[in-house]
């Protein structure tokens, strides 16, 4: 698996910032509440277009390891530019069990997880479009978190395909206004504006009305959006446009558009916001590969993993997993060394982040910390349950 990390400073300080606000919430997929960031500091996953090649397969494994990844880096928040599942064809009954695996998997990430619908989650039948908004309740609208205000676009409203029009647009022009003054603005959307694939828009096979893309290009130039996220094109792609960065995100596990070299490779982001600036990090799975030395099988008092960064990014880690013997929180502690390419060993911080009670006579402990990129950590988490 090719493993491919970069990182693009986003710059958008704004003269003066006040709170986010927005009259339509978007919904939140995961059963885990947004924890709104102390100081503006947090970082959020993107990614898209992970449903299977056909609806009677298992999600793709470059998915499931994304997911996997996702659960120990744990960032404030994940964002989807949707193919969520496949969606089309077969009965009625079996797009309704696509729909509840798919929900099924995104609760189990412990993560706040936001879905901008594609064109495979409501396909061109009536009767899925109507089950799928009563399920997520709505199709587009917006969310904050701190300062920093999220707009999700629906580009599918039927007979609208590959346009933001009607009731939307007013809507967006409306929110865009109402949040002018927001640290920073992300929109996402399934359909990319700058398609990477049909540039001219002719094909009609991703954004289709140039006045309309064009309109709301101005929009997002004119309320300084810092970036938009997109995928239904199956790559990545990363272009900045008067000052607005667009990039296509569809390297979720769906089949690949185009070679490696142009973009057609498995990837996710992780986006690091500050008072300052959003750093994107872009990311292949596998990025993190961990071997346990000892313990970890919650009977052993002492637990040791090894865990290898083999990304050129730096990642903040906040669910480092260890299975521990159930005892008190303060009978657990944390220690990390770093080792580089000579098994050259230096103190490394680290912390317990949180502790859960199995209920079985193990608990799970979370260990927080950060790995440089082509790093290595040793770390151990130890109880004395016996004293």
């Amino acid at each position: 698996m090719q493993k491919i990390a970069y990182t693009v400073a986003l710059f958008c300080l704004i003269a003066s910032s006040s709170p986010a606000v927005t009259d339509m919430p978007f919904p939140n997929l995961s059963k885990t509440a947004l924890v709104q960031p102390a100081q503006n500091e947090f970082s959020f996953a993107v990614l898209g277009d992970y449903r299977p090649a056909r609806r009677d397969i298992p999600y793709p494994e470059a998915f499931t390891r994304m997911l996997e990844e996702i659960e120990t880096i744990r960032p404030g928040l994940v964002i989807s530019a949707g193919d969520a599942y496949y969606g089309y064809g077969g009965s009625f009954q079996r797009f309704k069990n696509e729909v509840a695996r798919f929900l099924d998997r995104v609760q189990k990430i412990g993560v706040p997880f936001y879905n901008a619908v594609g064109n495979h989650e409501v396909t061109d039948d009536p009767e899925r479009v109507k089950y799928v908004t009563a399920v997520y309740e709505r199709l587009y609208g917006s969310f904050d978190a701190g300062s920093t205000h999220f707009i999700s676009l629906n580009t599918e409203e039927k007979g609208r395909e590959g346009t933001i029009s009607g009731e939307q647009l007013a809507w967006l022009k409306k929110d865009l206004d109402a949040n002018r003054n927001a640290r920073r603005i992300f929109v996402f959307m399934h359909r990319p504006l700058f398609s990477a694939e049909d540039q001219d828009l002719t094909e009609g096979v991703s954004f289709k009305d140039k006045a309309n893309r064009d309109a709301l290009h101005d929009l997002f130039m004119r309320y300084k959006v810092s970036a938009v996220f997109a995928g239904h094109e199956h790559l990545f792609d990363d272009r900045v446009k008067d000052g607005v960065r667009y990039l296509i995100v569809g390297g979720g596990g769906a089949p690949m558009a185009k070679s490696a070299g142009q973009g057609g490779f498995y990837q996710y982001l992780i986006v690091s916001v500050n008072e300052k600036a959003a750093e994107i990090d872009v990311i292949s799975p596998k990025a993190l590969e961990m071997r346990r030395i000892s313990g970890n099988d919650g009977l052993e008092p002492r637990a040791e993993l090894e865990v290898v960064n083999v990304s050129h990014a730096r990642l903040e880690i906040n669910n480092l997993a260890f299975v521990m013997p159930m005892a008190g929180t303060e009978h657990y502690r944390v220690s990390a060394v770093s080792m580089d390419n000579y098994g050259k060993k230096a103190g490394h911080p680290a912390r317990i982040a949180g502790i859960r009670d199995n209920g079985d006579g193990t608990a799970s402990v979370s260990v927080s910390t950060a790995i440089e990129g082509n790093g290595c950590l040793r770390v151990t988490v130890e109880t004395d349950l016996d004293k």
